[in-house]
């Protein structure tokens, strides 16, 4: 089993005890951190922290598909400590280092942290590195996946809100992966090549979903509900900045046409904003 620390083969076998006994028949392991003394601590609304008994030791191992804490016979239980959180519901990785101490801190998407204090700068390093493509590969993942739901519905609002949750993915994703100097794998030039098809169909689907919502509106004013057609009007307003945002933001937008079509939204319910400003002045 691979150990990001050194130490005696005694200190070493009463550290890893515990983690043999709590892994899957299949599941392996990339990296292993351990300590004597401090264990593990959980933040959530309280901070707890669970201490390794005298004989044994705390584990926090990254593993094929989770990271896994094991502390060995601690004082406050009968059975050794263990918890576990899986790449699925990582949120955050870093490292926090403190006057001659180093710790790996992981917080899950439901806002628990952990934090495990490791013997050697450079095995936290080497963990966090792990830890961020891994998870990068999850946001990847996230990324296709609601890039597929998108494109399976015909509803341009719908496929809008799919499309920004893969956007958002994608800019996670770009973040945990580095500087462009580093080298550029093919799974990653392909993300980056499908984060640009993103980009380019989200700005049409905002368009699109600013046209659906401003024949809606003009259907509602034809037929005297003016309270509707306003609120449509809006939508198909709001539809269109986002489109425009992005098309300036990214290349190779079409800005000037995207202005061209908000600005005769505002001109077609500049009146009714008008008329509704007037009437809620009146009523105060």
């Amino acid at each position: 089993m691979a150990s990001g620390n050194s130490g005696t083969e005694t200190t070493e076998r009463h550290l890893q005890r515990p983690l043999r006994d709590h892994l899957g028949s299949d599941e392996t392991v990339a990296q292993v951190l351990t300590n004597t003394r401090v264990g593990v601590t959980r933040v959530a609304d309280a901070e707890t922290t669970v201490e390794p008994g005298s004989d044994a030791g705390a584990v926090a191992a990254i593993t094929d598909r989770r990271v896994v804490f094991v502390v060995g016979d601690p004082t406050t239980r009968d059975d050794d400590f263990v918890a576990a959180v899986p790449f699925d519901d990582l949120e955050g990785i870093e490292k926090r280092s403190e006057l001659l101490t180093q710790a790996l801190v992981v917080e899950t998407t439901e806002g628990v942290r952990w934090d495990f204090t490791a013997r050697t700068a450079a095995a936290v390093d080497q963990a966090v590195e792990t830890l961020e493509r891994r998870l990068a590969e999850s946001r990847l993942d996230e990324a296709a996946e609601h890039h597929d739901v998108a494109n399976a519905t015909d509803d341009p609002a719908a496929r809008a809100e799919q499309l920004e949750a893969a956007l958002d993915a994608y800019r996670r994703a770009a973040e945990l992966l580095g500087d462009e100097r580093s080298h550029v794998s093919e799974a990653e030039r392909a993300a980056r090549e499908d984060a640009e098809t993103v980009i380019t169909t989200l700005v049409a689907a905002h368009r699109d979903h600013g046209e659906q919502a401003t024949a809606a509106a003009e259907w509602e004013l034809a037929a005297d509900n003016d309270g509707s057609a306003y609120e449509l009007f809006v939508e198909a307003r709001d539809a269109y900045d986002r489109a425009l945002e992005l098309a300036r933001a990214y290349p190779p937008g079409d800005p000037g046409a995207i202005e061209r079509e908000r600005a005769q939204i505002v001109e077609t319910f500049e009146p009714l904003k008008i008329e509704f400003a007037v009437a809620e002045a009146a009523n105060d």
